[in-house]
């Protein structure tokens, strides 16, 4: 099992940065070894959320995945949170956290998963903190390209 969490600070509103990352249809178009992404299941709960199924695959050196979470979006509370349905994992809960700032965005990345594979999950506990950067790096390149400015690379990210 593995746990880590990581948070930037975006010169974005928090709703710019709650669309960033709640916009999971777009993440094959900017997060590189996200290949495709199928969104079915929308349903509209009360007060502004929503909850919808997000099959992914993954493509990574000829290894190919996929995994379905339940996807539940929460502007007000400023979260996005993907829990398991099934896929290679034995559990998986990602959560994305939007707090405000004077001139921007705190936002802080939460995942705990163990993979069903234990070789798998050696891999990915080795490399975590490198897919971690790379995934936030990701979504800072897209906020540029889509909010016309800054941050490039985040130090530390």
């Amino acid at each position: 099992m593995a746990h880590f969490s990581k948070s930037v600070r975006l010169p974005y509103t928090p709703e710019q940065a709650f669309d960033l990352v709640s916009d999971i249809t777009r993440y094959p178009d900017f997060i590189k070894w996200i290949t495709a992404m199928r969104v079915s299941d929308v349903q509209i709960l009360d007060e502004g959320r929503s909850s919808s199924l997000g099959e992914a695959v993954i493509g990574f050196k000829g290894f190919t995945e996929r995994f379905t979470t339940r996807v539940l979006k929460d502007p007000a509370a400023g979260s996005v949170v993907a829990s398991l349905v099934k896929g290679p994992f034995r559990r998986l809960r990602a959560e994305w956290k939007i707090t405000p700032v004077e001139r921007g965005a705190d936002v802080r990345l939460d995942i705990d998963y163990d993979f069903k594979n234990p070789f798998i999950g050696m891999l990915a506990a080795a490399n975590h903190d490198i897919a971690v950067d790379r995934i936030l790096n990701a979504f800072l390149a897209e906020g540029r390209r889509r909010y016309s400015g800054p941050p490039s690379v985040v130090p530390g990210v």
